[in-house]
């Protein structure tokens, strides 16, 4: 996704010119059709990987006691965020008094945004990938430090919690099965036999 918003801020800033009424015309027909092609590339990985996995992310993240408040405001912002976005970018891109006049170039801003994203994610986005709730909230407690939850493995698997679980009068193992059921299963066939 980097790269794309990259290679469309230089391809429409080296192949893009203006009139001095604000036309916008292109000297490189093929580097156009290049830009909108990187374009659809961003949008695909975009929508892919960063469109969805957000919500994911925002959803394991937080403590179980504030997860509620802490996905209502990451849901505020995000909507905010957009808002924002929508709002000053055709400020941004027209020409004209009052506008930034930056067409092309406001790919270089996104491509900014992006590169910011990877440092992001190395530095403050944990590996939760196969724990549960309750073993993400120790990952955070133990590992300070997201780049390091990679190698990180809980105390407890979630069959020794199933386990406990069902030593409490809970969920019973799956694997082994439930004798009693079978017992019954067997009484009622041996009656529907007789």
């Amino acid at each position: 996704m980097t790269v794309s918003q990259l290679l469309v801020a230089v391809l429409g800033t080296t192949t893009t010119g203006q009139t001095a009424d604000g036309t916008v015309f292109s000297k490189n027909l093929a580097a156009q059709k290049a830009s909108i092609a990187f374009v659809c590339i961003y949008i695909f990985f975009f929508a892919s990987t960063w469109g969805p996995i957000a919500w994911v992310v925002t959803g394991e993240i937080f403590p179980l006691k504030v997860r509620a408040k802490a996905l209502s405001m990451t849901t505020a912002t995000n909507w905010l965020l957009n808002w924002a976005i929508a709002y000053s970018t055709p400020y941004l891109v027209n020409w004209g008094p009052g506008n930034a006049n930056l067409q092309s170039k406001i790919f270089f801003i996104w491509f900014a945004c992006c590169f910011l994203c990877i440092t992001f994610v190395y530095f403050m986005i944990y590996e939760t990938k196969g724990l549960t709730l309750e073993q993400i909230d120790e990952l955070y407690a133990e590992v300070k430090v997201a780049s390091q939850s990679v190698g990180w493995r809980p105390t407890t698997t979630f069959t020794e919690i199933r386990a406990s679980v069902a030593a409490q009068g809970g969920l019973g193992p799956k694997a082994g099965g439930n004798l009693a059921h079978e017992e019954k299963t067997g009484e009622y066939r041996n009656e529907a036999e007789s």
